[in-house]
């Protein structure tokens, strides 16, 4: 084979391995590239004339820009050097370094056929000097000392790479042991910081429980002191009143007059006082609701003129009505609310003018069949108030200045009270004013429009309801819905009542031998103890508390059930679902005989099942119309269906009738007190069936049906309560 000449050796290369040869330089004088080799650190202890003899066995091969040499992981077989051109190594996109013209690559490829560590690539036109490695040990294996050389000398270079690599990962270890200790240092910072946090927030915690503990604490002492002061107060207040009224009757001399005088306006004084106090309370805790019957407007402005009249002749201040002839005679809402906005403001009219007049507005905005939108105003000519005296004229215990205060009395409450009234209301009371020229207030609402027979119902209620003023009564029930409407409606419809509820005739039988109650609310089916039973314990007890009335609460006023309550003790019954005159003429019945009871209203015709307009009508007349408790009494049955169905549908399930007819008894009382009779007739059938022992294959269909029904009303009165 002749120097310079090609050789060719397909069998040894993969097809990826092979290259382009130049044929233009497939006759390179070997004696250039010799010396070209022999400028190399590896070869330059070769003999000349071997050197040429290698180089007269190399390839050249070219390379175009970005044509890979060889990759990574491909086998290596041959060392390589840049004739011209220029060449990167990289690993994938990472380049590791550049090469030019006299640089080679590859060397230990010469002695192992390992894959290649790293790939390399032409950068621009490139041609190389390939020798193989066969190549290499064909020239130079019958020159042991040379080949010794040269393996040495790429020996020493692999332990240098290995000492530099082993030094770069010494270096990178502590380079990540420092991170590493960094990082949980860090860590722990953080962690000390979350501990912190979390103490700190569990403190936090701690002490919103322990402030909420506290609120309800004082809240519950405040409603005792408002209640005790409410009993306290009152009792006492009512026989000053009554007693200085007596005597005022009895032709007392002209000095004893204005003593009583003095003493009748200091009482009525201090019971404002008092009212507006319980009033305040009673708003801020959600618990005053307005009432809604039927009166008449125009009673209501002339009770606030003759109420206000004396004060305002005392003063020589004119006292002026403006009545529009369009408001309806009778209209529907709460008459003693509106008449304590009204008073309150012009009360307030007549204490601030000292010369002028005061003028109560009373006008009809808008009429339609069913409401009436009304605008009221009451304006003066007193002292008026400064912008700044008008921004908190509203807020509780606030007036004008200490002036105000110590010139004209009052406890700052009147507006504040006023303003959350008219609200109840759906209306908003504003003010302006100036000072030293008088103030004006005024307020929309909008209420629905009565009828005379309304009104007659109305009065006949409220003259009862206030000769019943001030009873104690216990209610015994053992269902939480009914004990909350029964509570409720006295609250209402008792001025000063004040209810004890328990749960069961054992409970009554021990609060009657502790407590005195000017009457009991008796249910007859009951836990623990029946109501028969326990009315039987009560008067076989001596003194006042085995006389003190009793009146049943029962489901079934049937002839025989009424004769078996007056013939156990009781004084009465009282069917559930009760309407606000049969508890009332139950009361009376007991209470004040000797008054004339009030006549019910005729039974409404019952409502067919079908949308919530419907299933709603006895509930409306049950309080009347008032949305406040209508929305709080639906809620209250939906909670107790949607506990209730899924434990009838798991005992179902179980075939457990004792739980099946417990669950039903629980919620059947809802049925009636929303007027849903069919469905409380269906849910005793039930019961009975369960205890009397029947197959239980027979329950289902009753069982499934009742769920139907029940649903179907949860659906009506949850887009009721959307709607409203």
């Amino acid at each position: 084979m002749q120097a310079g000449q090609h050789v060719q050796r397909p069998v040894m290369y993969s097809p990826a391995e092979t290259r382009t040869l130049d044929p233009q330089n497939m006759t390179t004088e070997p004696g250039i590239l010799a010396q070209k080799l022999g400028e190399m650190d590896i070869f330059h202890t070769i003999p000349a004339d071997i050197l040429l003899h290698l180089a007269a066995q190399c390839r050249i091969e070219t390379f175009g820009a970005n044509d890979n040499v060889f990759e990574k992981d491909e086998p290596g077989r041959s060392f390589y050097m840049i004739l011209d051109g220029a060449a990167r190594v990289h690993d994938g996109d990472f380049t590791v370094a550049h090469m030019t013209a006299g640089h080679c690559f590859g060397e230990m490829a010469l002695l192992d056929e390992g894959p290649r560590s790293m790939s390399v690539s032409a950068t621009i036109p490139t041609r190389l000097a390939r020798i193989d490695r066969e190549v290499f040990f064909d020239v130079l294996g019958d020159h042991p000392d040379v080949m010794q050389k040269i393996v040495g000398l790429l020996t020493r270079r692999l332990r240098f790479q290995t000492d530099k690599t082993l030094e770069q990962l010494r270096k990178r270890e502590e380079e990540l042991f420092q991170l590493v200790e960094e990082r949980t240092a860090e860590l722990m910072a953080q962690k000390e910081e979350a501990e912190k946090l979390r103490r700190k927030a569990e403190a936090e915690k701690k002490e919103a429980e322990k402030q909420r503990l506290r609120a309800e604490q004082s809240e519950r002492a405040e409603q005792q002191f408002l209640a005790n002061m409410s009993h306290e107060i009152r009792t006492p207040m009512n026989a000053v009143l009554g007693m200085t009224s007596i005597l005022m009757q009895k032709s007392p001399r002209e000095d004893q007059m204005r003593y009583l005088k003095s003493i009748l306006q200091s009482s009525e004084a201090l019971l404002v006082i008092l009212n507006d106090i319980l009033d305040i309370s009673k708003i801020q805790a959600g618990k005053l609701e307005l009432e809604f019957t039927g009166f008449r407007l125009t009673d209501i402005l002339e009770q606030v003129r003759a109420t206000l009249q004396f004060r305002a002749e005392e003063k020589a201040l004119a006292l002026e009505l403006d009545f529009d002839k369009n408001i309806p005679p009778v209209l529907i809402g709460d008459p003693v609310r509106l008449q304590q906005v009204l008073l309150n403001l012009a009360g307030n009219a007549v204490k601030f003018t000292e010369t002028g007049a005061v003028k109560l507005v009373a006008r009809a905005l808008k009429k339609d069949n069913d409401a009436c939108r009304l605008y009221f105003e009451v304006r003066d000519t007193g002292i008026g108030m400064t912008p700044e005296q008008l921004n908190v004229v509203f807020e509780s215990f606030r007036q004008a200045s200490g002036d105000t205060t110590r010139k004209y009395g009052g406890t700052g409450l009147g507006l504040s009270i006023s303003k959350q009234l008219v609200e109840r209301f759906g209306g908003n009371l504003q003010a302006r004013s100036m000072l030293g020229k008088g103030s004006t207030f005024f307020f929309e609402i909008e209420l629905k429009i009565g009828n005379e027979m309304e009104v007659e119902a109305a009065t006949s209620q409220r003259d009862a309801a206030y000769a019943l003023r001030g009873l104690r009564i216990m209610v015994a029930e053992d269902n939480h819905f009914n004990r909350i409407v029964a509570e409720e409606t006295l609250e209402l419809l008792v001025p000063d009542v004040e209810v004890v509820c328990v749960e069961n005739g054992q409970e009554a039988v021990n609060r009657a031998k502790e407590e005195q109650f000017d009457v009991i609310l008796m249910d007859v089916t009951m836990p623990v103890m029946d109501g028969i039973q326990a009315t039987r314990e009560i008067r076989a007890m001596t003194g006042p508390a085995g006389a003190v009335p009793i009146i049943a609460f029962t489901a079934s006023v049937t002839q025989k059930e009424v004769k078996r309550c007056l013939g156990n003790g009781m004084n009465g019954c009282v069917p559930k679902p009760f309407k606000d005159a049969e508890l009332i003429n139950a009361l009376m019945a007991v209470i004040k005989p000797e008054l004339q009871p009030l006549s019910s209203a005729p039974e409404p015709e019952p409502a067919a099942p079908g949308p919530a307009d419907n299933r709603l009508t006895f509930l409306e007349e049950l309080t009347g119309g008032n949305p406040t408790r209508i929305r709080k009494y639906l809620n209250l049955y939906l909670e107790s269906v949607r506990e209730g169905v899924p434990r009838i549908e798991a005992a179902l399930a179980k075939e457990d009738r004792l739980e099946l007819r417990k669950v039903v008894h629980t919620i059947k009382p809802q049925f009636r007190m929303l007027g849903m009779e069919a469905l409380a007739e269906l849910a005793q059938t039930i019961e009975n069936q369960a205890v009397e022992g029947i197959a239980l294959e027979q329950l289902p269909e009753n069982v499934n049906r009742l769920l139907e029904e029940v649903r179907a009303s949860v659906q009506s009165f949850e887009e009721y309560l959307q709607q409203s």
